[in-house]
């Protein structure tokens, strides 16, 4: 009995870890999603909720929020993750809802007092290529 115990227990563990992963891949990507929708949107306040680092980001400190229309859906998400430093690289692809341009946004994601928030400072550093090679990809959402 020992026998089979002991294996099911490991493939279990092993599931485990496997579902947390794809689990925080999502968690990860909403939390995009979460910042692109308050981008398009030109909602300061919600943008203010995910930074890193609040006041790092005031480009709509004095627009209207409006709604944009942008659907978690419409947004292809490449996700890597820094092991060494504890960080996420989330590529985001999609077409405007506010136009009929094509938007590829770059976001550095870091955990602050356990929740993780969009470190858009540091963002603009990001070159695709280099995270891509440098790293293995977690997860590609709403990838076709």
């Amino acid at each position: 009995m020992k026998r089979i115990f002991i294996p099911f227990i490991a493939l279990m563990a092993l599931l485990t870890g496997c579902n947390q992963g794809a689990s925080t891949s999502e968690d990860i990507s909403k939390l995009a999603y979460e910042w692109e929708k308050a981008y398009f949107d030109t909602d300061y306040e919600r943008e203010q909720e995910l930074l890193y680092e609040e006041g790092s980001f005031e480009v709509h400190k004095s627009r209207d929020k409006k709604d944009s229309g942008l659907k978690y859906g419409n947004i292809r998400y490449e996700i890597y993750y820094d092991e060494s430093l504890e960080q996420y690289y989330v590529f985001t692809d999609f077409k405007s809802p506010t136009g009929s341009n094509a938007v590829k946004d770059e976001l550095l994601i870091r955990k602050k007092d356990d929740e993780w928030k969009i470190d858009k400072s540091n963002s603009l550093d990001i070159v695709r290529e280099d995270i891509s090679e440098k790293f293995d990809r977690e997860a590609c959402i709403n990838c076709k």
